[in-house]
């Protein structure tokens, strides 16, 4: 889960004219919109997001965003949870190790240098980067792409996610094993976004290893148990007992051959984050 993009009422007019131009339509024109096929609406959405409709590096990794426009949407939701004045509802909820990874890799093809490197933070995050640096600096290698997957990673969903966990009654997974399938060549070596949806839903058991297979079953009982209970460790029997996060005791459900649980995941790195601020 990641709970830091939107874009703002401004951000989104270039995006949406541009829509709208490609399915011929008037901006004003809801009539025209919904007379288009959906694949017509994902053929033009994706002649559009070839154009470069921001500067904002995040806006092109992930350009169809909910719109602060004031009326439905009033702020980002990171900043909703932070001020909610009320109980959340009970949920699981966590991120991958590797989130960001093939997004990355998929954006930036060739090998990143360390000035290249220097200019993303610089561009990304202004006057902030050079606390960004001091706390991710460059590696010894040529290439500086897996710094910024790491740095994607844990802004945009990992400890964004924490800052929901904390204020609902949750519990809080990181799915670690890198997606398996006998013939899957999706993000080898690697837990990138949304590979832990087949497990949860088992929907390539026939092609999982044997221990893809552990791995869905487990979270399958757990998923299954909560929605039943609101508590992943009954009513079905698992092998680990899953414990709350709470305040003073952050326990995930590290998701691995085998499970195992843990605590404070990359405190360091969130706790770092919560000053920066996520947007």
């Amino acid at each position: 889960m990641f709970i830091l993009l939107t874009r703002t009422y401004s951000e989104n007019i270039a995006q949406n004219v541009l829509l709208a131009e490609h399915l011929q339509c008037s901006l004003d024109d809801l009539t025209c919109f919904r007379s288009r096929s959906a694949d017509e609406i994902i053929v033009a959405q994706n002649k559009v997001n070839q154009m470069v409709t921001s500067l904002n590096f995040l806006l092109l990794l992930e350009p169809w965003l909910p719109v602060i426009d004031n009326d439905i949407v009033h702020g980002t939701l990171i900043g909703q949870i932070r001020n909610v004045s009320f109980p959340l509802k009970p949920l699981i909820i966590g991120s991958l190790t590797d989130e960001c990874y093939y997004m990355i890799y998929g954006a930036l093809k060739n090998n990143v240098t360390v000035s290249e490197y220097i200019a993303f933070a610089i561009g990304l995050f202004g006057e902030k980067a050079t606390k960004v640096l001091e706390h991710y600096p460059p590696t010894g290698s040529n290439d500086q792409r897996p710094n910024i997957a790491r740095i994607a990673t844990e802004w945009i969903f990992t400890c964004s996610t924490r800052v929901f966990a904390r204020k609902a009654a949750s519990y809080s997974y990181i799915f670690g094993y890198p997606y398996d399938k006998v013939d899957s060549l999706s993000c080898p070596d690697h837990a990138c976004h949304a590979d832990e949806i087949p497990f949860v839903f088992e929907s390539f058991w026939e092609r999982f290893t044997d221990i893809g297979r552990y791995i869905s079953q487990g979270m399958a009982t757990y998923w299954t148990n909560f929605a039943k209970s609101e508590n992943p460790n009954d009513p079905s029997s698992v092998s680990l007992s899953w414990s709350k996060f709470t305040d003073g005791n952050e326990t995930y459900l590290f998701i691995q051959n085998p499970f195992q649980l843990g605590q404070n995941y990359v405190k360091d790195d969130c706790d770092f984050w919560d000053q920066m601020g996520y947007k």
